[in-house]
């Protein structure tokens, strides 16, 4: 038995396994909370400092907005995710997450974390297509787009039916390629980090994400909220390559190739 392995044996064994499952409820209450509040600071207090990165720096929201936004994610948290992450356990369980040992290879939880992203994405690009529908956009969709210049924070503001139809692809995935509690947890963190990652407004020369093939970033998903109810681009909410393939890029990469021309 590794180090690893003895550590998660003392932690888990004396916890019923939906107890474990729950705790995706506590990660992500962190996440939200934590993830976007350096950039949501630094704008705040530092607005010169990020000025060089900010994507849309005409848009300046104001102290009560971010802690607006910040609590109305978090009545849609304990009002839909919450309650979601409680009577979700038995598919999890059902298509074969476990708690048991050994516990996976740093190689097998690539592998498994990379089907989720692709699964995820793909699914995610047509339904995030469908939402930009007349009706899907007055009806559901439009509350997401409020913030035409996006903020870490409001990754997850959306109208509560939305948080349900997209929560389902997160589920796809590691029903396909099941795997260990483990990898489902870093896989859940790591999804809405992304999400945050791409929504802060900012583009960082720094960012570990740019070295990642296909990636849409921050920048590439500003477009979208930028152009608002009209956008019919960059539906991506991670990889790029059904943009491309299904040529909803075009609109941005027109609006790049003026904006480059323009600087020249």
């Amino acid at each position: 038995m590794t180090p690893a392995e003895a550590l998660w044996f003392r932690y888990s064994a004396g916890m019923p396994d939906y107890l474990l499952f729950w705790h995706n409820i506590l990660f992500l209450f962190v996440v939200f909370t934590v993830v976007p509040l350096p950039v949501a600071l630094l704008e705040l207090r530092a607005p010169a400092t990020v000025e060089p990165f900010k994507l849309q720096p005409r848009v300046r929201l104001s102290r009560a907005e971010f802690f607006r936004c910040y609590r109305d994610v978090m009545r849609i948290f304990f009002v839909v995710i919450g309650p979601l992450q409680l009577v979700s356990y038995p598919t999890v369980k059902m298509v074969g997450i476990h708690t048991g040992l050994p516990l996976p290879s740093l190689g097998e939880m690539a592998a498994q974390l990379l089907v989720y992203f692709l699964v995820e994405d793909y699914l995610n690009y047509w339904i995030h297509r469908l939402l930009h529908g007349e009706w899907g956009y007055e009806k559901i969709h439009r509350v997401h787009h409020e913030f035409t210049a996006p903020i870490g924070f409001a990754a997850p503001y959306a109208h509560w039916a939305e948080v349900l139809i997209l929560g389902i692809p997160s589920f796809v995935g590691p029903a396909i390629a099941p795997g260990h509690m483990i990898t489902f947890w870093l896989w859940i963190v790591l999804r809405q980090m992304e999400a945050i990652e791409t929504h802060s407004g900012f583009d960082f020369p720094f960012s570990l994400t740019k070295y990642i093939p296909f990636y849409g970033g921050a920048e590439y998903h500003d477009y979208h909220h930028y152009v608002g109810r009209q956008s019919q681009s960059n539906f991506a909410s991670v990889f790029t390559y059904c943009d491309y393939l299904y040529g909803t890029d075009r609109g941005y990469r027109f609006h790049k190739a003026y904006q480059a021309k323009d600087i020249l």
